[in-house]
């Protein structure tokens, strides 16, 4: 139509194109009038303004006049319901999606267990990322065509070998459902022969010790008890120590001692009335005797009055506990380090004094004959417990400070003062030396410090002592020497240590061996040439 013109505005004005005063003929513009007036009837349901503009009514681009299918005289189309936002079309008989499992979970909390229960808390919250493992866990699952828990699983099981302690493992739902619903035999006790009992001990509980004092008042043990713990597991160490007080007298305590992730370490002891103490006790263990089982076990042979016998146990130096998952796994993780109340590891097991094997029969009897025979201590694996490079002796440590060690009150002391000029080592310092059960500590007080004597030489005579590479108590010259260097070797002198005016100075029955390049000490017995004691000392001392 070149007598209209199009404006950049939604509504449409019509101007005459240049000043001649063109105006349209008098049918066309009746024609136009009558389409306006059925445009201004559908525009109706459209709204009349736009902000910013004129009150006029919106008009529609208009379609070339006379064109078949006119849009806008076109019926309608049938309207097609929208689905509502987020729920996909489906047709109404489809059966209900299944909620999405939630993924990470497990290893959130597996995260959290890591940094706030976990023995080893503190290299693990510094190693262990959720961020990365749940990177990881969804790297995984992508195309992994399992369900998402079961790769959770197996990356929760990679992340405890990886970081966790090489006691701890997982369990899934069904293998912890059947750890919590298998049979358990209830604590067993008969009498096998005259006036002897025999407890068979499935589990420490709780109740253990109440339901074994209760079968004890009932019966005529006067001439022993077989505790039989073959099988046995325990994870309370309040649990431990209430069953080895009913066999153990008062004076013997702490019966149990557990360090936390801090290092801190707790004595455990039990108000129980021992109602067995002094009685004769055969205790039975094999291979599946663990945690606080074999800890009961070797605390209770320490007694003049109790023979273990049977198979080795497993290690437990680990206390554990289980934490359940929120999927209904678990995970079972160290939080303590334990041992017995005279401070005996057992990450080796405990070594029964006499091996039984075969039936029950064999088992039994066994324990009846033990009963008659005067019983030893069982011995443990050997293991070191002199370390030169961490300068850790038994349970002392070199250069620390025994001012805040009652170590007075365990043995005798001799003084040697500076003044005397005696002392071997270090003559211008004062000289405590103190003997006690099993050990012999050289503290020094330097000039200028007051109160405090710092022990730079330590023996030991422990007979379980032993190095890093296998010397011990019992060891010939002919060995120390072969390991540590023959004489013009790693400093080696012959050096008495003891000064004059202590009462191990006048002994003739004792020489020494010193590795000055070492921080390593021997004595020697005269004749059979055999270690008496092993010491540590700071090199150059």
């Amino acid at each position: 139509m070149k007598g209209f013109a199009a404006t950049g505005r939604h509504d449409l004005l019509v101007r005459p194109e240049g000043n001649n005063g063109y105006a349209p003929p008098a049918g066309r513009c009746k024609r136009a009038i009558g389409i306006w007036g059925i445009l201004t009837v559908v525009g109706g349901i459209l709204p009349s303004t736009v902000a910013g503009q004129s009150a006029l009514p919106p008009v529609p681009v208009v379609p070339s006049l006379g064109e078949p299918n006119d849009p806008v005289l076109a019926p309608f189309p049938e309207q097609v319901p929208l689905p509502e936002p987020g729920i996909p079309a489906t047709p109404t008989d489809a059966a209900p999606l299944p909620p999405r499992e939630p993924v990470g979970l497990d290893l959130r909390h597996l995260v959290g267990l890591f940094i706030n229960e976990s023995l080893d808390a503190g290299s693990q919250a510094a190693a262990v990322s959720y961020n990365d493992l749940y990177t990881r866990l969804l790297a995984r699952g992508y195309g992994d065509p399992r369900p998402p828990i079961e790769v959770e699983y197996e990356l929760i099981q990679e992340t405890l070998k990886e970081y966790g302690d090489p006691v701890d493992r997982f369990l899934d739902p069904e293998a912890f459902k059947s750890l919590l619903n298998r049979p358990r035999p209830p604590l067993q006790a008969q009498v096998i022969a005259p006036r002897i009992v025999y407890l068979a001990v499935p589990d420490l509980t709780p109740a253990t010790a109440q339901q074994i004092r209760q079968t004890l008042y009932t019966q005529d043990y006067s001439r022993g008890i077989i505790l039989d713990l073959r099988g046995s597991v325990g994870y309370d160490p309040q649990v431990v120590a209430d069953v080895a007080r009913l066999f153990l007298p008062r004076s013997i305590q702490p019966l149990l001692i557990t360090e936390d992730r801090f290092g801190e370490p707790t004595a455990w002891n039990s108000e129980n009335l021992p109602i067995a103490a002094g009685i004769p006790l055969a205790v039975l263990v094999d291979g599946n005797t663990r945690q606080g089982a074999t800890l009961l076990a070797a605390q209770l042979g320490s007694s003049g009055n109790t023979v273990v016998l049977g198979q080795p146990t497993q290690g437990s130096e680990r206390q554990t506990k289980f934490f359940v998952l929120p999927s209904g796994a678990a995970v079972e993780l160290a939080v303590a380090n334990w041992k017995t109340g005279d401070g005996r590891s057992l990450d080796q097991g405990l070594v029964p004094l006499q091996t039984v094997e075969g039936d029950e029969t064999l088992w039994l009897n066994a324990g009846i004959e033990a009963l008659a025979v005067p019983p030893r201590r069982p011995t443990l694996p050997p293991r070191p417990t002199v370390f030169v490079q961490e300068g850790r002796i038994g349970r002392f440590q070199l250069g620390m400070d025994t001012r805040n060690v009652d170590t007075h009150l365990l043995g005798n002391v001799d003084q040697i003062s500076a003044e005397s000029r005696a002392n071997v080592f270090q003559p211008n310092s004062d000289l405590k030396l103190f003997y006690l059960q099993d050990y012999i500590l050289f503290t020094y007080r330097h000039p200028g410090i007051i109160d405090s004597f710092f022990a730079n030489r330590i023996y030991t005579t422990h007979p379980e002592a032993m190095t890093s590479e296998g010397i011990r108590i019992g060891s010939t010259y002919t060995e120390v020497t072969e390991v540590y260097g023959k004489p013009g070797e790693n400093g080696y002198n012959e050096v008495v240590p003891y000064p004059q005016g202590s009462r191990e100075y006048l002994r003739d029955d004792r020489y020494y061996v010193n590795y000055d390049a070492l921080g390593l000490a021997f004595a020697f017995e005269v004749g059979s040439n055999r270690v008496t004691a092993i010491g540590l000392f700071k090199p150059g001392n």
